[in-house]
């Protein structure tokens, strides 16, 4: 279901890294660059929870927030430990189950 389908990119910058996150993915997510939640983190700033729920997946409903949240979290902590410079996912599915 389109609703289902969500949109999460992660780039480097010289001394810092960009998520973009958009409640809305899928064949047609448009331009993200102009719709998608943007969080830059300074290099060696941690990321939480608490951070992505208030920057990027608020927009979610409440239910889904804390496990996106999570996700979002582990992603990125995959995205610096192998040393990526951009990492798209569209559509970034999560279930109703929030599974």
């Amino acid at each position: 279901k389109q609703e289902q389908e969500h949109y999460i990119c992660m780039l480097s910058h010289r001394y810092e890294d960009e998520i973009l996150f958009f409640h809305e993915g899928g064949v047609d997510v448009g331009d993200v660059d102009a719709k998608a939640e943007r969080l830059l983190l300074p290099t060696g700033t941690a990321l939480t929870p608490e951070i992505v729920i208030q920057k990027l997946v608020h927009k979610m409903p409440a239910a889904k927030q804390a496990n996106m949240a999570s996700f979002v979290v582990s992603l990125y902590k995959f995205y610096q430990d192998l040393h990526f410079a951009y990492l798209e996912i569209n559509p970034l599915v999560m279930l109703d189950d929030n599974s």
